[in-house]
């Protein structure tokens, strides 16, 4: 079979939702000198369900460091020994601010804090806050309870965002504080209340294909709505060494979270500007649809302005909710 035979089944099949293992190791094993028609296959699904749109957000990190989890990704681990600012719950006044900031820009607006979960009382002030802000809310704020989560969304709140961060198999080496099991009935508690999810995880951390494709699977078995994928920034301080991908075999990657869940959103956040580069706009002809704008948690990105003239020159436009 040709390599655009295969990549017209792919087509067929991701429209139709029926990608399974062996088409997800077709993509696997795609030649990198070929990744052009592979990477046309997965734009054309990308625009057969989201045609022009992209789906953008802003963060921001509200509680930062002295988090007593030991992610060996996480420059907020106090268990890691970077130089990052610790900050208590940031104010009402600077999180409506911030708030306004994202609105102006059309962007949805996420707050985030880190730790294994926010106080309940915390939650209350948070919300508080949230419902004196303007346009579509977002949150990601550890563990929480249903309870919790119910005051998320009498708050105003529409989307949790809460990573898995890797394939199950692979969760023992990067978490060993809490378990990849509690991640995901987060996620279900989270969708039990009618919450939108916002779930992926961490690319280049030394997990494998097979564990890559795992994490997938994992992820649409999920059934969210939307795939947040960083790519690792190994900041001094952590654990994990710099990832050795290739910028190809990172957009490869997006190419197979797209195929495998041709209407979710797959959102691009930390890392792309290092990894990629001048090749960030690949991400969307490699079958991206949205992406984090302004900045990460403890990490810059190139700005809203320099994303706003990016997507403008690919003729593409933000979903304005």
């Amino acid at each position: 079979m040709s390599i655009f035979s295969k990549a017209q089944l792919l087509y067929e099949k991701s429209i139709n939702e029926k990608i399974d293992e062996s088409d997800m190791d077709t993509i696997i094993a795609w030649p990198e000198h070929e990744l052009s028609v592979l990477f046309a296959c997965a734009d054309q699904v990308r625009r057969r369900f989201f045609e022009e749109t992209v789906d953008p957000c802003s963060l921001m990190n509200i509680k930062s460091g002295n988090c007593s989890e030991d992610c060996a990704f996480c420059s907020q681990s106090a268990h890691n020994h970077a130089s990052v600012q610790i900050r208590e719950l940031a104010k009402s006044e600077e999180i409506k601010a911030q708030a306004n900031k994202a609105f102006q820009h059309h962007l949805p607006f996420c707050v985030v804090s880190s730790g294994r979960r926010l106080s309940t009382d915390e939650i209350r002030n948070i919300c508080n806050t949230l419902k004196e802000c303007p346009g579509e809310k977002h949150a990601s704020l550890g563990i929480l309870d249903e309870n919790e989560f119910q005051m998320l969304k009498d708050a105003g709140v529409v989307c949790y965002n809460h990573n898995i961060e890797t394939s199950r198999s692979y969760f023992h080496r990067i978490v060993t504080t809490h378990t990849w099991d509690e991640r995901v009935e987060t996620v279900k508690r989270a969708k039990k209340v009618g919450l939108h999810v916002c779930c992926g995880g961490i690319l280049g951390m030394g997990e494998t294909w097979k564990e890559r494709k795992e994490f997938c699977q994992q992820i649409r078995d999920l059934d969210i709505d939307t795939v947040p994928l960083n790519f690792l920034n190994a900041i001094p301080g952590t654990r994990l060494d710099a990832p050795v991908e290739s910028p190809l075999e990172f957009l490869k990657a997006v190419s197979l979270f797209r195929l495998v869940m041709p209407r979710r959103t797959i959102k691009i956040c930390g890392g792309r500007e290092l990894h990629l580069g001048p090749l960030q706009g690949l991400l969307f002809f490699a079958g991206a649809n949205g992406y984090v704008s302004g900045g990460y948690l403890t990490t810059s990105g190139a700005g809203v302005d320099k994303d706003d003239v990016l997507i403008g020159t690919l003729g593409l436009r933000k979903r304005l909710g």
